[in-house]
């Protein structure tokens, strides 16, 4: 069940200096998915109104990546802080006709639905919420300030707290992930001031001055949930990737997936594996690829945005993208299968065997040593390069 009275906002404007790349930061890839997909994902699952992106640097590629949504992009031409940036989304949060917004930073892959609805259960008792979590490592995450009696007071950025007026680290930090009633916390969005150690315009300052307003403000204690945490270098990618390929694989095993070896197997978030494949490590499956129910894939195999039918076998060191393998078949070891190559039921692809945009009919076989690119392989028809001795074709059934 969703949530129609909020309205998502998020922050993807960033270069993501510390990734070292001309890409926005949004767009790096986990598990060869842009970890702005997994944000998408996750509001979709909990909020009813379409989502709204803050874009910045590389706006135009982060548009591009997201065709779907068009209608939802807010340019920051200048990147100029976070609470920049919901200023610039703030009319069009308020033209949703939603009484809430939630805002997310856009590099947060590893955030859940469940997560999000605990946010969104502040909705209706308070005027500003966000979550907080406890890390073993606050590194440079702002600091969340509570007074005497465990009341939130503010979030101070790491780099601006002064221990003489805030008073002892505590070790609870802001997870980037907030809730803001638009027509209490609009008065507020003026008095940001870029009065500090950044030069910028904090989203964390409203907290202080929802306070200072008398607004109920809500820190929604997450405890260690280090899935909030955004992702700010090539290490905490790489950590990411790591957490969300044991979460896939552990689920397949527990599903009925016999997987060898499975640290060493990496299967995309889109990938469909039905109970009773066999998969062995090493092993890795990208895209909207999908394994039935006996299929059986050998190490060293990379299979991407494919299809394996019912009891296929895909033998050692083989590359398998765009590629429709039938029920019964047996590919590699040591083949190809480029896009828009079809095997259908019992053919046969062998050593060092390249196909692209070929058919090969029930029964046909390249066993060895040959490119195949004829766009349809019709019942009787033999065509081979290379080693043509090696090639026999059976007949194309639907």
């Amino acid at each position: 069940m969703t949530v129609d009275n909020i309205v998502p906002v998020i922050l993807a404007a960033g270069k993501g200096t510390r990734m070292h790349s001309d890409k926005p930061k949004v767009l790096q890839a986990v598990l060869r998915r842009p970890m702005l997909a997994y944000v998408y994902d996750a509001l979709d699952a909990v909020f009813g109104a379409a989502p709204l992106t803050v874009v910045g640097f590389g706006a135009d590629q982060v548009r591009d990546a997201f065709p779907d949504r068009t209608g939802g992009f807010v340019l920051q031409e200048e990147q100029l802080g976070t609470g920049h940036a919901l200023q610039m989304a703030w009319d069009a949060a308020v033209k949703s006709g939603c009484e809430y917004c939630a805002v997310i930073n856009g590099d947060t892959p590893l955030v859940t639905p469940e997560s999000l609805g605990n946010l969104a259960a502040a909705a209706g008792d308070f005027d500003i919420a966000f979550m907080t979590i406890t890390p073993n490592d606050p590194a440079s995450f702002g600091r969340v300030v509570r007074n005497e009696d465990g009341k939130v007071m503010s979030i101070v950025e790491a780099k601006d707290y002064d221990f003489s007026i805030h008073g002892p680290v505590t070790g609870e930090v802001n997870a980037g992930i907030y809730l803001f009633r638009l027509d209490t916390v609009a008065p507020l969005l003026d008095q940001l001031r870029n009065d500090n150690m950044g030069g910028e315009y904090y989203i964390t300052d409203l907290i202080g001055l929802g306070v200072g307003g008398g607004l109920k403000v809500q820190g929604v204690q997450c405890g260690n949930d280090t899935n909030l945490m955004g992702i700010n270098s090539p290490l905490e990618l790489v950590h990411a990737e790591q957490t969300l390929r044991r979460a896939i694989v552990n689920t397949l095993l527990e599903g009925g997936v016999l997987i060898h070896n499975p640290e060493t197997v990496i299967i995309g978030p889109d990938v469909k594996v039905e109970p009773g494949a066999e998969i062995y490590g090493h092993c890795e499956i990208y895209g909207k690829s999908v394994v039935e129910k006996g299929c059986v894939l050998g190490s060293y195999t990379t299979v991407i945005d494919s299809v394996f039918r019912s009891g296929a076998t895909l033998r050692e060191y083989s590359h398998i993208e765009q590629a429709d393998v039938g029920p019964d078949c047996i590919v590699g070891p040591f083949a190809r299968l480029r896009p828009g190559a079809k095997l259908h039921r019992q053919a046969r692809v062998g050593n060092f065997v390249e196909v692209k945009k070929a058919v090969l009919g029930e029964g046909a076989k390249a066993n060895h040593l040959t490119y195949l690119a004829t766009p349809k392989l019709a019942e009787g028809v033999t065509s081979a390069q290379g080693r043509s001795p090696a090639i026999t074709m059976g007949r194309t059934s639907s």
